[in-house]
């Protein structure tokens, strides 16, 4: 099935990966399919850090604004969002950051923000356009007025500008994906992309995991799609690509009905049904993702972070700090 991927792997020594401990870990979840759980995965992974003490910022990066809706925002009620951001030099993220509660904090998407490459388009030439999400952040990796422990990129369904940006920006890759035939196939252009981003714009990024959404064990394609997936991570483990140090994320997210009622009532998994699966595999999840960050960024270590430990429930914020709600 993976016969396509071959064509962008090199057979080279790897090369040594680096990162600074006083930086967020920044992690974008792309996927250039629709409807594969990478709203989902960005809003409840984020959750579930967060609940674990670690101060956590998510970006949306998609015009549909499915993610801030999910966190019970109303853009249309918001000043300025990552549009503004975006495009207006004398907006900062101070301006546009909105508090979830005391350690959950988000980038709102508007509408708008399908207009954000024409905009962009003139500053392509001289390669300013596709880094201008890192220069807005800079101050959260130099311990601004919010440091942040992480931060985590709600990507567009698509291969342009936006995820670009993100690219630009991020260190490390989730891939949510089902384990269906065509979700694999579609993942030879979005490492190709991953790649040409590496060499050009951000020589630090790698892709650490993937991570399987509405999964359904039992089936013989889940079975057959994640041995194949499994075979072709592990070929690529001497390879000088930006996928050499990927892992299939556990536990696979199984098929949930709470997942898909959560966003209807703005809420994250976690406030919502905290005892059904699909909280319990989040927070697994989220165990995993600390693990594989830890793995690649500290190599000579070999003692994992602590156990997560999650509450039920995260700290509401004073009324007056709330946001707009739908």
């Amino acid at each position: 099935m993976l016969h396509c991927w071959r064509k962008v792997t090199q057979r080279t020594e790897a090369s040594p990966v680096h990162q600074s401990s006083d930086q967020p870990q920044t992690i974008a979840l792309i996927n250039q399919k629709g409807g594969v759980g990478k709203t989902t995965s960005t809003v409840n992974l984020g959750a579930a850090l967060a609940q674990c003490g670690h101060k956590t910022l998510l970006i949306d990066l998609d015009a549909q604004a499915h993610l801030t809706l999910h966190l019970g925002i109303d853009a249309g009620q918001l000043d300025q969002t990552v549009y503004n951001l975006m495009t207006d030099d004398e907006i900062n993220a101070d301006d546009v950051i909105q508090s979830v509660n005391n350690m959950l904090d988000v980038l709102p998407a508007h509408v708008n923000l399908a207009g954000v490459e024409t905009e962009l388009a003139p500053l392509m030439v001289t390669g300013t356009a596709q880094r201008v999400l890192k220069n807005k952040l800079e101050t959260l990796a130099q311990g601004g007025k919010r440091p942040y422990d992480y931060v985590l990129i709600d990507c567009p369904p698509s291969l342009g500008l936006l995820t670009i940006n993100a690219l630009t920006l991020a260190r490390h890759i989730i891939v949510p994906m089902q384990a269906h035939f065509l979700a694999l196939q579609g993942l030879s252009q979005l490492l190709e992309t991953v790649q040409l981003v590496n060499r050009s714009f951000n020589p630090d990024l790698l892709v650490t995991g993937i991570a399987l959404c509405m999964h359904e064990n039992q089936t013989l394609l889940a079975q057959e799609v994640m041995a194949d997936l499994r075979s072709f991570i592990e070929s690529a483990a001497d390879d000088d690509v930006p996928w050499r140090h990927a892992k299939v994320l556990e536990p696979a997210v199984r098929r949930n009905i709470k997942l898909a009622e959560c966003p209807s009532f703005g809420k994250t998994i976690f406030d919502y049904e905290p005892q059904c699966r699909g909280a319990e595999d989040y927070r697994q999840l989220a165990q995993s993702l600390i693990d594989a960050v830890h793995r690649i960024d500290n190599p000579g270590l070999q003692k994992s972070p602590p156990q997560i430990k999650i509450v039920t429930q995260s700290p509401p914020l004073p009324a007056s700090q709330k946001v707009g709600t739908v």
